[in-house]
């Protein structure tokens, strides 16, 4: 079996980075090669719904082209959201795989990339999947509502303004929420019903922070695909890509989060792993 994109040079104690922000960028200049094939490995998990966003896209602008009554393009609209739940789901399964590899990488273990990527799905795929399944019909609510209300509550913009500012809300909660768990299942045995509290609670705490790390991922995605067909394709590309440098990202932002509120307390060989400590 060959060994991937390992840095051949170890790290002396001395040598390793002082904060996340310098790991990142260690990372990114050694593992590369590891980050592009893991964001090509996810990339499989998202063609059902690159497929779904495709094929919706076709059929939607042929009834703008023909005339077709505003319901009948909701319609459409409603089924492509509808579709886009188990399609997500199985996006969710690749994402165990690559929080796994987001994980090793953070903590400075050999990752063997595909090896580490399947052994996540493998480990996790099940626990995640209860994630997807919120994250989907999330997603499916605040697509469909917020469509539901500009197409046919125009003439009352305070009540459309305000039904889809908490629509738009709740997924921002629940795109927080996915974050911490995906992360928590990468590193901890614990139950999926441990993992969501815990992870609600996190995205309370830190809900400008998780926000801003979620308008990277998967907020730049969902933003260039709302724009028109162009963006959307540059954001596909982004993503099978570059996707692992947000999921990387992640990763380090909530291990930060798990070492001040659950590490120092429960797992101190965690605390800061990967990262220079004094006593070293």
């Amino acid at each position: 079996m060959k060994k991937e994109n390992i840095r051949h040079d170890d790290f002396s104690p001395v040598e390793l980075p002082k904060t996340r922000r310098a790991l990142f960028s260690d990372l990114c200049h050694h593992e590369w090669r590891t980050l592009f094939s893991t964001s090509f490995l996810l990339a499989l998990f998202a063609l059902p719904l690159f497929s779904d966003y495709l094929a919706f896209s076709v059929f939607i602008s042929s009834a703008y082209s023909s005339g077709a009554e505003m319901s009948s393009i909701f319609a459409l609209f409603f089924y492509a959201g509808i579709i886009a739940i188990p399609c997500i789901v199985i996006l969710f399964i690749g994402l165990a795989g690559a929080y796994e590899v987001g994980k090793q990488l953070s903590f400075l273990e050999g990752v063997f990339t595909t090896t580490s990527f399947f052994y996540g799905i493998k480990k996790n795929a099940k626990a995640d999947l209860v994630m997807g399944l919120i994250a989907s019909f999330s997603f499916a609510l605040a697509f469909i509502g917020s469509l539901y209300l500009l197409l046919f509550y125009q003439a009352s913009p305070i009540p459309m303004g305000i039904g889809i500012g908490l629509l738009i809300f709740q997924f921002i909660v629940v795109s927080g929420m996915a974050h911490f768990y995906l992360s928590q299942e990468a590193i901890y045995a614990n139950s999926a019903g441990a993992s969501l509290k815990n992870a609600f609670l996190f995205t309370l705490m830190k809900l400008p922070q998780i926000t801003l790390v979620s308008l990277l991922s998967p907020g730049l995605f969902i933003a260039l695909l709302a724009i028109n067909d162009i963006a959307a394709y540059v954001a596909m590309a982004v993503f099978v890509l570059f996707s692992a440098w947000g999921i990387l990202v992640s990763s380090l932002y909530t291990h930060a989060v798990f070492d001040r509120f659950i590490n120092e307390s429960h797992y101190p060989e965690l605390v800061g792993k990967g990262l220079y400590k004094k006593e070293d």
